[in-house]
């Protein structure tokens, strides 16, 4: 899942955890979509940065952090996300890995092209059910980017057709670094 898409994944898995992590809820107004782009271009324009999702400029903090790369038409993702463990007990970091190939400007992911770093239970079960997530939507899902005020809009269809929630998800580069916000 290119790692916006990635992340996106995460968020629901997050949804799914309800009674495991605290949850914050916050106004949001939906982002506007402006031109479709190709997400090497997107890449290629924001060199050495790294993608922030649900930025805060008042924290100056993210819910999560993408680091892209390309190498011919395949795309890694990384992305990094804080999940508050229940009881109080802290903040576990989960990474994921997300191979995705690139067709026509899109991120495309199959299933077994998410992995995370931690072998760690709360990583797996993340793990387990973004691959789920993508079974349930045909096997595969394919990002599709587009121009959004400060920033991009990922949208996510799955091979079956149907838009992946939470639908558009705003993200948007920074330089240097941010926080990141537990969820």
């Amino acid at each position: 899942m290119g790692s916006v898409h990635k992340m996106t994944m995460t968020l629901l898995v997050l949804a799914a955890l309800g009674g495991c992590a605290r949850v914050q809820t916050a106004a949001v107004q939906a982002p506007m979509r402006g031109e479709l782009l190709n997400i090497r271009h997107i890449i290629a324009a924001n060199p050495q940065k790294k993608a922030c999702v649900g930025y805060d400029a008042a924290t100056n903090s993210c819910a999560s952090v993408i680091t892209y790369t390309v190498d011919g038409d395949t795309m890694s993702a990384q992305e990094t996300t804080a999940l508050l463990l229940a009881g109080g007990g802290g903040t576990q970091h989960i990474q994921t890995l997300t191979r995705s190939t690139i067709r026509d400007g899109r991120a495309c992911t199959q299933g077994d092209g998410v992995e995370v770093t931690g072998r760690d239970e709360m990583s797996e079960f993340i793990r387990d059910e973004a691959r789920s997530l993508y079974e349930q939507y045909g096997g595969s899902i394919c990002d599709t980017y587009y121009r959004s005020g400060d920033g991009y809009l990922v949208n996510r269809v799955g091979a079956n057709g149907q838009t992946v929630p939470p639908g558009n998800v705003h993200f948007q580069f920074i330089p240097g670094e941010a926080k990141l916000r537990a969820q």
